[in-house]
């Protein structure tokens, strides 16, 4: 399946109700090799060399985004320090403040750990929630995960191999979320509201400097 297919598709779903057909159609969109190379063809063509419109952030591509939904190809890299692992914030539990699918594209896959919040109050620091039992799967090509928004705790481990992961998140009507995503600590306790709010604040200050040295090194030519 294209992309192009796979967006019409989204389109015309019911995301509350279609959910088997989400999933079906994702194994479908993992199917296509050429994705990647498909999306920076468009993209160079689109946009030239500015990478604004065409990045999540420093391994992550933007396929597709709308007022609904964003479709992303994501790279996750095996890990050989503490600071390495930070940067694809494995090992860290966390919820999500939107309903998310990723569905394993190539390498070996990261693996998820997963857990339910079982109650529906809000969080507090320090305070557990009551959990539901584990579970674990490995995002292999073809393998999905399905994460409802706020109400499931999650932990990425590191693959073994350079792996991707095609992602759809589901964007959450303002009207209706209320509660941030949350970060908790190996015993579950709730830290802090966010997710990576450090990292994405760093990345987002390099890329700025970057393109002011850009401007001024064209300025000064």
């Amino acid at each position: 399946m294209n992309l192009q297919t796979f967006i019409e598709r989204m389109d015309s779903h019911d995301l509350e109700r279609d959910k088997t057909h989400i999933v079906a159609d994702l194994r479908q969109l993992a199917s296509n090799r050429s994705l990647l190379s498909e999306h920076l063809y468009h993209t160079l063509q689109r946009d030239g060399f500015n990478t604004e419109n065409s990045l999540y952030n420093a391994y992550a591509f933007v396929l597709h985004s709308s007022q609904t939904y964003t479709i992303r190809l994501g790279f996750w890299a095996p890990v050989t320090s503490k600071d390495e692992s930070q940067t694809f914030i494995y090992h860290l539990n966390h919820t999500h403040d939107f309903e998310m699918y990723a569905v394993g594209y190539s390498g070996d896959g990261y693996t998820t750990i997963k857990r339910d919040i079982l109650q529906r109050t809000p969080l507090c620091v320090g305070v557990r929630p009551l959990l539901g039992e584990e579970t674990t799967l490995k995002l292999a090509p073809g393998e999905v995960l399905h994460m409802r928004a706020l109400y499931e705790v999650h932990r990425q481990l590191p693959p073994r191999t350079l792996s991707s992961s095609i992602s759809l998140s589901i964007h959450p009507q303002k009207n209706l979320m209320t509660d941030p995503a949350w970060c908790f600590d190996e015993h579950y306790l709730p830290t802090y509201p966010g997710i990576a709010a450090q990292e994405t604040e760093l990345y987002e200050r390099t890329l700025a400097r970057l393109k002011k040295q850009n401007q001024i090194e064209l300025s000064s030519a």
